[in-house]
């Protein structure tokens, strides 16, 4: 039975959210129960139904569709290894195998002693350090067979788990002015709240506050030319306008901290590193649009980002920056932190309303869009963090200055997650309209001995470009003119060692186990195409097939409620067309010509 502790818990975390709206509770209040007993048994799935005034079918049916959340025992320590594209280009599977051959169990069974379970993992956004993995949620980055034996033996010991924040995140030296990045340089710099206000932090809330009405700020926002950074590069001022002045329902802003786009990790450095300037930044885009409560949906897998924000948001309040009548200004606002259970899907600005209503997290229709029917289908403004975090600036320095950075419609600097076969792995902030040939030499070059092959430009959904687009710039129209898209700003490099078709396996994998099955083109198109190329790189491949899943992309593409669809068959086509001979020759040679 739940103890009344973790009742009270349940309550207090319940009060972040209507009283009508209760169930949004619903997730966190699995996490904790999971926490304390282990696994959601049975008997924890109908007292936490009895709870929120559900079936224990509901509970459920949202219990299963996320991947932290278990409902069958598992190990003590739970053991996630990453084996997405970042992670798989630099070990991830052979870091698998030492695993099993230590531990005596095959990936996704547990120790007969019950202390250890092993996990493949999707990508963990610690792409820069890879391979990665999770030990019940605190990270272990660049790991060697060497450091699981020293990690193993550690828990064996019953040693604890260390919660950190992450490595080698962005290196220091870089040829432009840095924005986002530029604290975390400094020496001693924490990101607490007296070291933010030591380099100006809140002043541009002051001045937003005292120098502005709403609409100035959107207007301000508009003329920046700031653009989304999550994915699809809306401009952010634009999206802000859609936000009806007269509707009497309550506004909504929602920070996407669900960063899950493969090679992307980015937002969870700015979470860590600098957690003040995000809530700067919400406060001033909350108070554009007037809401006066903001949700961050931070990722599930941001065990340590969480206990960050956590702590940065006690600080705020309690220097007067959140609460009621904020420095006087008359404006209220309230944030709360939600965390996610672990689906990608939940990027996606409508599944993320959905999983925050405590349901699962399937996109909805649009339109209506969330400006209009957001959260609890009430106007509702959702950015990522890069994005928001961009807003302290701007109102600081200006529009034209923000402005002056970039190029055509693509405007400011952008943190590049660079990942891959690079000497220098790590998040790069620079002028977006730097050229994919300038941000390698800024990443160390491809490494010694090898010649690019491939690049990913915005992340693992984005089309691949070769060593004929190296002069294309980074910027959102540059990228697209080749064929491609600038995503999440992540940029994988594979060198001349990369098989493309095993890439391909990995990329359509991953849509595949991430598709929340709603439209048929996404849940069997997915599933086709990892199945035909799993089989091309098990050797048994059939040349028509190549043919055969062209036209299962074509079919993917522009059919469905969300792109997640398009997500998986705009980079399995574009591997097709730049790397066919590569197809052909699994073909002729019955197998992997890269693993001979």
């Amino acid at each position: 039975m739940l103890s009344e502790t973790t009742k009270a818990k349940i309550e207090t975390i319940a009060e972040r959210y209507p009283a009508e709206r209760r169930r949004s509770a619903l997730i966190p209040a699995m996490l904790l129960v999971q926490e304390e007993q282990g696994y959601l048994s049975p008997e924890m799935v109908v007292e936490l139904a009895d709870l929120f005034h559900l079936h224990p079918t509901q509970v459920m049916e949202v219990a299963s569709f996320y991947d932290l959340l278990h409902l069958k025992p598992a190990g003590r320590y739970r053991i996630l290894v990453c084996h997405n594209l970042s992670c798989s280009l630099l070990g991830a599977e052979d870091l698998i195998a030492h695993f099993e051959r230590r531990l005596g169990i095959r990936a996704g069974e547990t120790t007969p002693d019950n202390l250890f379970t092993l996990i493949r993992a999707e990508c963990l956004a610690s792409c820069g350090t890879a391979p990665v993995l999770q030990v019940n949620g605190a990270c272990y980055e660049n790991m060697t067979g060497k450091k699981v034996d020293q990690l193993l033996d550690h828990l064996q010991n019953m040693g604890g788990v260390e919660y950190k924040e992450g490595e080698g995140w962005t290196p220091a030296e870089v040829p432009s002015e840095k924005i986002l990045t530029k604290h975390m340089d400094l020496p001693g710099y924490t990101g607490s709240l007296e070291g933010y206000r030591r380099q100006g932090g809140y002043q541009a809330l002051q001045k937003a506050l005292k120098d502005y009405k709403p609409d100035e700020v959107i207007e301000i926002v508009k003329r920046s030319g700031l653009r989304g950074r999550g994915g699809a590069g809306f401009p952010a001022g634009v999206k802000w306008g859609f936000v009806p002045k007269d509707s009497s329902k309550p506004k909504y802003l929602v920070c996407n901290a669900d960063e899950s786009e493969p090679g992307t990790f980015k937002d969870r450095m700015l979470i860590e590193k600098d957690p003040h300037q995000l809530i700067e930044g919400i406060i001033i885009s909350a108070y554009a649009v007037m809401a006066q409560t903001a949700y961050i949906y931070i990722r599930g897998e941001f065990a340590y980002g969480f206990k960050v924000l956590e702590r940065a948001l006690k600080e705020a309040s309690n220097a007067g920056f959140l609460g009621k009548n904020i420095l006087g200004s008359g404006f209220d606002l309230d944030i709360h932190l939600h965390r996610g259970a672990g689906a990608y899907i939940c990027g996606e600005e409508t599944g993320l309303l959905q999983s925050l209503e405590g349901d699962r997290g399937e996109p909805r229709l649009r339109p209506p869009f969330p400006a209009t029917h957001g959260l609890y289908g009430c106007p509702t403004v959702v950015n990522n963090v890069e994005t928001l975090a961009n807003v302290p600036h701007i109102i600081l320095r200006g529009a034209e200055w923000y402005a002056s950075i970039g190029t055509g419609r693509s405007k400011g600097t952008r943190v590049f997650s660079v990942s891959g076969h690079v000497r220098r792995p790590g998040n790069y902030e620079l002028p977006i309209n730097i050229s994919i040939r300038e941000l390698i030499e800024v990443a160390g070059g491809i490494r010694e001995g090898r010649r690019l092959k491939a690049v990913i430009p915005g992340g693992s959904s984005a089309p691949c470009l070769t060593d004929e687009h190296l002069d294309v710039r980074m910027d959102f129209e540059s990228l697209a003119a080749a064929g491609s898209m600038g995503g999440s700003g992540a940029v994988i490099v594979m060198d001349d060692s990369t098989c493309m078709v095993r890439v391909a396996e990995v990329v359509a994998r991953f849509y595949r186990h991430e598709s929340c099955g709603q439209c048929t083109q996404c849940r069997e198109g997915t599933a086709w195409l990892h199945k035909i190329l799993k089989r091309w790189e098990e050797g048994k491949g059939f040349k028509d097939e190549i043919d055969v899943m062209l036209d299962i992309c074509d079919n993917m593409k522009g059919e469905t409620i969300c792109v997640l669809s398009d997500a998986c068959a705009m980079p399995v086509e574009s591997y097709i067309r730049c790397f066919r001979d590569e197809f052909e020759e699994h073909v002729r040679q019955r197998g992997c010509p890269f693993r001979q």
